[in-house]
């Protein structure tokens, strides 16, 4: 297995940005994931901007929001850039009060109306606002990308799934052999702890941001389950980079 992609998410819920390169630590999350979301009116939403980890439930997501997928979302450092069919569209320093004021207007004219409060950008202090509060980041095959799209009649994307890590594998699934092993990835180490089971956000084509028919059902019949990808834990830290083999150790 060999890594062919390495995915950032900035803001949960709208799309990523590759890597060339980057720099695991040891118990930590995948360096610059899911850093921000988005608050959608909960009535708990306080919590939320208080930066603490909060379940999904708290943001705005692809289960119910599709149209996040539309979004591109760059970042260098703390300047945010939002484009739409490859046009910028809104570029803020996250780090000042007037770029966060202007992110927050660009999303209350596109969700206010759909909303109980205002949606907010928010950020957490310590971790990433994944599904999961365990810093774990998610690796996954392309073979399992290439079933799942021939089994969906639907095109492979690995913007579907929305993993940190993508290895280059032959056989559907074959990551999932390593659940309870460790790696080596480039000079990092990693403890595969657990399948990454799928909710409905895989439903979205990320594409074209539109909702398609619910997977789950048909990958439950047609694998046996509805899991694709892997969580893994950094237990050495160290750089990784595109076209690193990855070497089980035990």
């Amino acid at each position: 297995m060999i890594v062919s992609q390495l995915w950032q998410y900035p803001v949960k819920g709208l799309a990523g940005m590759t890597l060339e390169s980057t720099r695991l630590v040891a118990g930590k999350h995948f360096p610059g994931d899911r850093r921000f979301a988005v608050t959608n009116g909960h009535q708990k939403q306080d919590e939320a901007l208080a930066g603490r980890w909060v379940k999904k439930a708290f943001f705005l997501q692809m289960m119910k929001f599709e149209e996040l997928a539309e979004f591109g979302c760059d970042m260098a450092g703390e300047v945010m850039t939002l484009s739409k069919d490859g046009e910028k569209i809104l570029n803020a320093d996250l780090s000042t009060e007037p770029g966060i004021r202007l992110v927050n207007e660009f999303l209350a004219a596109r969700f206010a109306n759909r909303l109980g409060r205002l949606p907010q950008l928010t950020r957490v202090t310590e971790g990433a606002f994944t599904d999961n509060k365990a810093p774990w980041i998610s690796l996954g095959g392309t073979a399992s990308v290439d079933r799942f799209g021939a089994a969906t009649g639907t095109a492979p994307d690995a913007r579907r799934f929305r993993l940190n890590i993508m290895l280059e594998t032959n056989t559907p699934f074959e990551e999932a052999s390593l659940v309870g092993t460790e790696v080596k990835l480039g000079e990092a180490v990693l403890r595969v702890e657990a399948p990454v089971g799928r909710c409905a956000a895989i439903d979205v084509d990320p594409a074209t941001a539109v909702r398609g028919p619910h997977y789950l059902p048909l990958m439950q019949r047609t694998f046996g389950h509805t899991n694709l990808g892997i969580f893994a834990k950094v237990t050495q830290g160290g750089i990784i980079r595109t076209g690193d083999r990855l070497t089980r150790l035990v």
